[in-house]
């Protein structure tokens, strides 16, 4: 059974949770494009995902993020972070995405050969090195995560932490989203904190989706000018 993690921001402003939060009116199953994009290019190597839409453990995992959210709904904010979110701001995390966006390109070049389920953890451990954490614009109040980060080494509580720092970026209104009103959206660090080639993959898959059908879009907030 696909396990299911969330974390509650401040007051229960934003729940993020890893897995597929598809929108209520999204056809349950349907291909979505924002899963298209990150599992193509670059992509594909670095921090791809599994298609939420193949039988089996991909459409478990679909049916259990759904189920979660909707138990969830009643906690959060009226307010959801912008239109298509549903209608409570519960939001998608990717934990391996929003960890492999940030590294750059000689960080791969030097990635080991890794089995399956390692990757998240060889990402991981790359933010740590790096001390990535404290670059991104963490509210006041959330000061200590780069500390308890480094020293968490349990790969659960590793995920939950990068589902905590989606949700603490949400709620404080400097996040990244992309993907779409039908298939949801991927919540990620700022632009600001994403590496070249991972801009310039994201930028240059959406058009190549777009041009195949594919309402792609990348949100970003703050508004940048």
């Amino acid at each position: 059974m696909p396990i299911n993690r969330s974390y509650a921001a401040g007051s229960f402003q934003v729940i993020a949770i890893d897995g597929p939060i598809v929108p209520d009116k999204g056809e349950a199953l349907s291909k979505r494009a924002v899963e298209r994009l990150f599992a193509s290019a670059r992509f594909q190597r670095r921090c791809k995902p599994g298609f939420s839409h193949v039988r089996g453990t991909g459409l478990e995992l679909r049916r259990a993020a759904g189920s979660a959210a909707d138990c969830l709904a009643a906690a959060t904010s009226a307010s959801p972070p912008f239109l298509g979110v549903q209608s409570s701001s519960i939001v998608e995390a990717f934990p391996n995405a929003f960890l492999g966006v940030c590294l750059d390109d000689r960080c791969y070049e030097a990635m080991p050969a890794l089995k399956r389920g390692q990757k998240f953890d060889w990402l991981y451990d790359q933010w740590v090195q790096q001390k990535l954490v404290a670059r991104l614009p963490l509210p006041s109040d959330a000061k200590h995560l780069p500390m308890w980060f480094a020293r968490t080494s349990d790969h659960e509580e590793r995920a939950a932490l990068v589902c905590a720092l989606t949700a603490l970026l949400v709620a404080h209104g400097t996040f990244t989203a992309i993907g779409d009103e039908s298939g949801g959206w991927f919540f990620l660090p700022p632009w600001d904190n994403w590496q070249c080639w991972a801009r310039t993959a994201v930028e240059n898959g959406s058009t190549r989706l777009n041009e195949h059908g594919a309402k792609l879009r990348i949100k970003m907030a703050p508004v940048r000018s």
